[in-house]
């Protein structure tokens, strides 16, 4: 049983490890596209524009760190990216209703 755990955790290990190697392609494209959504949404409150301006600085610094080779900073900022345009969508969203 013991051997079996530790089978697993050491699957688990490589594949996270794995995936710090790979360039982050795509969280980099899902955090364009959804900047894009908000930015294509009507509307220009200020609060939601502050949230698209971090979403932009955000895949900027993703972008730095992918030609760092800095993938694991990469991903996090993409993620960080494509949360404040979502945020900034939602906000849009909720005015125009």
């Amino acid at each position: 049983m013991m051997q079996g755990m530790k089978f697993s955790l050491l699957l688990t290990l490589l594949l996270l490890g794995a995936c710090a190697m790979q360039p982050p392609a795509q969280e980099m494209s899902d955090a364009r596209s959804a900047i894009r959504t908000a930015q294509q949404l009507p509307g220009d409150p200020q609060k939601a524009d502050r949230y698209l301006q971090s979403a932009e600085q955000a895949l900027e610094e993703a972008a730095q760190a992918m030609r760092a080779e800095q993938y694991d900073r990469a991903r996090n900022k993409a993620l960080e990216a494509r949360r404040n345009a979502q945020e900034a969508a939602r906000i849009k969203q909720q005015l125009n209703k």
